[in-house]
């Protein structure tokens, strides 16, 4: 079966740094999202390092077959042990960049630049293409767990603009929607979106923070729901989120959209009341300290939206091959998606991630559907 998404990652088998990050793209790509007894969805990871004996060349890695997967994300992580091998990876990388233009733009080419001196490969520079330049992330970043963790991020961003370039509504990265409080999440929001947005910042992140980004002259009501609706929304959690009516409609329209979803709970004493819809998404517990753990929420953010994207095509191109008529959700079913969706869009199925619900909660959702729209069943994508 052909994969969604793989992800391949070259480096010289003499570079500790280039084995590392490798191996932490790898853990962190191998348990993406929806989890049951520790196992979560997986991206393959494929590492292309050591010669391969049985290829044209022996001194290169293995060739990437990348009809395996219906996209491919190469990332190069170049240094000084490529460059003095650089006849045999510049070959290799120009082959493989051959077989992805061959494909049109269904794949991806993330390039790094481990070291200033050393510059890109010879054939990238000629062609002038752009490396990350991680040799910069050391004096902003500090930690080499924290220059992992913006590598990740930058993996994530480019996997995510390929994936929205391909769709209807391509054309732009996706924009951060960062819903919160005034009272009490206003500092925290406008931290994580003063750091997305710094001059210093090499991610092209795009981001909204209140109605003052908007149009004049428009209803915001309108405007807020069509940025939400092809946006990641990130929820400040503050301890007065769930009783605001505007968070909640913001929150809400996301679960409408069926948008990616990630809630950072900063509560400080007690919620008088959690708002229902707010569960049946990640919740991660957030304290704004450093711009490290700024990157570790937004790596949460963007993980999210990726599991989000690989489902919904996984969901819509299982469903076409199966040709049935129904509704994908990036998430469990819940009772606010039976009820608040006209019987039409329901379809004959709804489908979700794995794993499947549990008996309480299937018994829930099958009691509304009993209810609003009999004929439509639920199942897992495994399940299928």
């Amino acid at each position: 079966m052909t994969d969604i998404l793989r992800i391949y990652v070259l480096w010289h088998p003499e570079s500790t740094r280039g084995a590392a990050l490798a191996a932490r793209i790898a853990a962190h790509f191998d348990g993406l999202g929806m989890e049951r007894d520790g196992v979560g969805y997986r991206v393959p990871v494929r590492f292309r390092s050591t010669p391969w004996q049985g290829g044209a060349d022996p001194e290169a890695p293995r060739a990437i077959d990348l009809d395996l997967a219906k996209h491919n994300a190469i990332i190069l992580l170049h240094d000084a042990p490529m460059r003095r091998d650089e006849a045999v990876w510049d070959a290799y990388v120009l082959g493989v960049r051959a077989q992805m233009g061959a494909r049109g733009t269904a794949d991806c080419y993330i390039p790094f630049q481990g070291e200033q001196q050393i510059g890109p490969l010879k054939t990238d520079a000629a062609s002038f293409t752009q490396y990350a330049r991680q040799f910069e992330w050391p004096a902003r970043l500090g930690s080499t767990e924290a220059c992992e963790t913006h590598a990740l991020l930058h993996i994530l961003f480019a996997i995510r603009y390929l994936l929205r370039s391909m769709a209807i509504i391509g054309g732009l990265p996706e924009t951060l929607f960062v819903s919160h409080a005034k009272v009490d999440g206003d500092e925290t929001a406008r931290a994580i979106i003063n750091y997305v947005n710094d001059p210093n910042q090499d991610i092209p992140y795009r981001s909204f923070y209140d109605a003052k980004q908007l149009m004049p002259g428009y209803s915001y009501q309108a405007q807020f729901q069509a940025v939400i609706a092809e946006a990641t929304l990130l929820a400040i959690v503050s301890d007065v989120y769930d009783s605001r009516p505007w968070c909640v409609f913001e929150l809400t329209e996301a679960k409408r959209a069926r948008r990616p979803i990630v809630m950072a709970d900063i509560g400080q004493r007690r919620i008088s009341r959690t708002y229902p819809y707010g569960a049946n998404v990640p919740r991660v517990k957030f304290t704004p300290t450093d711009s490290a753990s700024i990157e570790t929420l937004l790596l949460e953010v963007l993980s999210e939206g990726l599991r989000c994207d690989v489902f919904q095509e996984q969901a819509q191109d299982t469903m076409r091959t199966k040709k049935i008529l129904g509704l994908a959700l990036p998430r469990p079913p819940e009772l606010y998606d039976i009820i608040a969706r006209p019987v039409a869009q329901l379809g004959a199925k709804i489908i979700y991630p794995d794993p499947p619900l549990a008996d309480i909660e299937a018994a829930l959702v099958k009691a509304a559907l009993a209810a609003r729209s009999p004929n439509t069943e639920i199942s897992s994508l495994g399940e299928l």
